[in-house]
């Protein structure tokens, strides 16, 4: 197999273990430490946290399936394994903007207004916090489901 071909298939599968890292680590060592803060500071912050994660995390998703797709076009042999790997990694994308928005704008909503943050009780807020935990390790998931698959074939 080619330089080239290594090459796209490492971005591939390294990129999209990162992206499971990234997501299930937050979920489990970052956004808990949320849930006793005050929501004047646990929604700015998490509004700050989502805008971070949105700016790199989407990129960074749309490079990984994309090298995981090249290689599935270089490798014709292993072309559905990588095919899989892509639309794994990709299907962040339809999750956040599918299931998770709904949390993240009311999220968001409280952190930009003062009379949302006024209207907002904290137990709602920690149920939203709690919610998008949840579903960010699903996010989380579907990278790790590519990345492993990325990892199956390479190993074949």
């Amino acid at each position: 197999m080619d330089s080239t071909t290594r090459v796209t298939q490492a971005i591939g599968l390294t990129s999209s273990i990162f992206l499971a890292g990234v997501n299930i680590g937050a979920s489990h060592l970052t956004v808990p430490l949320l849930y006793q803060q005050p929501i004047s500071i646990n929604t700015a912050f998490f509004k700050d946290f989502y805008t971070r994660g949105a700016v790199t995390l989407v990129p960074l998703s749309i490079i990984s399936a994309s090298a995981s797709a090249l290689a599935a076009y270089l490798v014709p042999s292993q072309r559905t394994i990588w095919a899989a790997a892509a639309a794994a990694t990709i299907s962040q994308i339809p999750w956040t903007g599918l299931v998770m928005m709904a949390t993240n704008n009311r999220l968001n909503a409280i952190a930009a207004s003062k009379d949302e943050l006024e209207k907002a009780s904290k137990e709602e807020v920690v149920e939203l916090l709690k919610r998008w935990r949840w579903m960010n390790i699903v996010r989380g998931s579907l990278a790790l489901v590519g990345g492993l698959t990325a990892v199956w074939a390479v190993c074949l």
